[in-house]
């Protein structure tokens, strides 16, 4: 489309042309605003920050502020981590040598792979490369990037949920999940739950160890040949609560996530939500080790969702002054990561940290895959 969108006008919107997997989960919106605080999900809409307008005017632009935010001096991750990434990929082929299968875990747009990406792949010399992330422009542009400086490794994109779907299908016995600035500190989280503790997290670990059986290569390899390895890079827990905080204060890090309430009005045709009645404020919540984006309700609305795919509705309550967590950036400890990486059965092989102390990275091990069919 000449635009650049994929609907000419607001009125052509369709989440079924969308798909399911790229739409709000309808499910995740009834669990964040249950009437009782304690049956609340936390964070359960996190993964929606990331989503890019789809048509002239729309206010889902979660993505674009995104872009803008991560070039901020503020912005640790994205200004910190490519030298670490850089120089731990000498340390992880020590471990993996060349010729894996390499899984890039939200690459972002082209700025972000040319600077966390491809020095990797320069060290590591993958024989195919997965560009994996829930917005397909961000694959797409992967590929791209990757296909124009290697010519002759594989690229494929998909877009999918990663938190809760299996990777695709490879072709090498060992692969690589690269997984920088990690999403995985934007997994939901339950009322008065610790780190260690967190489900979502240890599912979504379990997942990332299971493989996909239902492709053409699922007969001539057995799950039991096969090495899967981890690079996990986490924004660590600090000294100072305000340190935290002030990481999401930018008027570009508020647009990310005010973007939540605009899609889910998209998508689940809630015609009567404003998502403008809304003050949102970053809080931090030490006993489970992670920074909670709270929306506060500036007046009482009731309003209808829909699920296009099932055709379910559901009559959603907000009441005036009451405060949702509907998105959440962990931070847990170099310990508390170890602890449930194990549990989840990783085993950490080494880990290190940048100068600053401020972010640490670590490789870990499957202890074993399993075979699961989509």
């Amino acid at each position: 489309m000449a635009t650049g969108f994929k609907f000419e006008k607001e009125e052509d919107f369709n989440p079924e042309v969308m798909g399911r997997s790229l739409c709000m989960s309808f499910d995740a919106v009834v669990s964040s605003f249950a009437r009782r605080p304690e049956e609340r999900v936390l964070g359960a809409l996190s993964s929606y920050i990331y989503d890019m307008p789809q048509y002239p005017g729309d206010r889902v632009k979660g993505g674009v502020y995104y872009s803008r935010y991560v070039k901020l001096p503020t912005s640790l991750i994205p200004q910190r981590q490519p030298s670490l990434l850089k120089q731990f990929a000498s340390t992880v082929r020590e471990y993996v040598g060349v010729g894996s299968s390499f899984f890039d875990l939200g690459p972002g747009p082209e700025w972000s792979v040319m600077k966390n990406t491809i020095p990797a792949l320069r060290s590591l010399e993958p024989s195919e490369y997965f560009a994996v992330d829930i917005e397909l422009k961000f694959t797409t542009e992967a590929c791209k990037v990757v296909a124009r400086e290697f010519p002759n490794i594989s690229a494929q994109g998909t877009a999918v949920d990663f938190h809760s779907q299996c990777l695709p299908r490879h072709k090498s016995d060992t692969s690589i999940i690269w997984y920088p600035g990690s999403t995985l500190g934007n997994l939901p989280a339950k009322p008065g739950e610790r780190f260690i503790e967190n489900q979502f997290v240890l599912k979504h670990l379990k997942q990332l160890k299971k493989i996909d059986s239902s492709s053409e290569y699922s007969s001539s390899q057995s799950s039991q040949n096969e090495q899967r390895y981890l690079v996990l890079l986490m924004d660590s827990q600090k000294d100072r609560v305000d340190s935290m905080v002030n990481l999401y204060s930018s008027e570009e890090a508020k647009g990310c996530f005010m973007s939540i309430l605009h899609k889910l009005k998209r998508d689940l045709q809630a015609h009567d939500f404003n998502p403008e009645a809304f003050s949102y404020s970053p809080r931090w919540n030490d006993y489970s080790s992670v920074v909670e984006h709270q929306f506060t309700a500036l007046e009482t609305q009731e309003f209808l969702i829909t699920d296009c795919f099932t055709g379910r509705e559901e009559t959603i309550k907000v009441l005036n002054g009451e405060s949702y967590t509907l998105a959440n950036s962990m931070k847990p400890s170099h310990e508390e990561m170890k602890s449930l990486l194990s549990r989840s059965g990783w085993e950490t092989l080494i880990s290190t940290w940048d100068t600053e102390r401020q972010l640490y990275i670590l490789l870990a091990q499957a202890s074993g895959l399993e075979k699961k069919s989509k």
